[in-house]
């Protein structure tokens, strides 16, 4: 099986042709098995003009909807100068602590903040299977005329299979594990 994991730096395919994942939704748990790959290079999304000092919420992009069988994992640059928010949909937050919501700030323009960017860029990765797509919130200090994110990422044409064990690869797509 090949090394990879999700958050890795170098962005690469999480599961490849053959290989068997486990995925977890707010809804449901299976046992996959990888069919295909397939590059998704860069998408831009703006989600309109925001308002200085208030948060603009719960914002989706039905553009990232999946058809059947089908995972996507993604990461995603922030372009304008705005803070990014992230709400997954499950109940419980990925980008969450007990207390606290993290963001995503805006991508590192300046030359010299190479791990900056490599960070910011694996640590906004996500997965949507089918119409599980994300909500996102916008902040800025600043009134701005446009909220402009871009997303590069794969495909995975997958199927459902029955196995006695489960994969030792986990994609949650939504939600985050609790408890012990």
């Amino acid at each position: 099986m090949a090394e990879l994991y999700s958050y890795k730096l170098g962005f690469e395919p999480i599961v490849l042709p053959g290989e068997s994942v486990k995925i977890i939704t707010e809804n449901e748990q299976f046992s996959a098995q990888c069919v295909a790959v397939g590059a998704l290079p860069e998408y831009t999304k703006d989600f309109g003009a925001l308002t200085a000092a208030i948060w603009d919420t719960e914002n989706q992009d039905t553009n990232l909807k999946m058809p059947e069988n089908t995972l996507a994992q993604l990461r995603m640059r922030v372009v304008t100068d705005m803070q990014l928010r992230f709400n997954n949909l499950g109940s419980t937050r990925q980008w969450r602590t007990n207390s606290q919501s993290f963001i995503l700030p805006q991508f590192p323009q300046e030359a010299g903040e190479d791990f900056l960017k490599e960070y910011l860029f694996a640590a906004s990765e996500f997965f949507i299977l089918k119409d599980d797509t994300p909500m996102f919130d916008f902040y800025s200090d600043a009134a701005q005329v446009s909220s402009t994110v871009k997303f590069s990422g794969w495909r995975f044409r997958i199927r459902k299979i029955v196995t006695t064990v489960d994969p030792t690869k986990v994609i949650w797509v939504s939600g985050w594990p609790s408890g012990d």
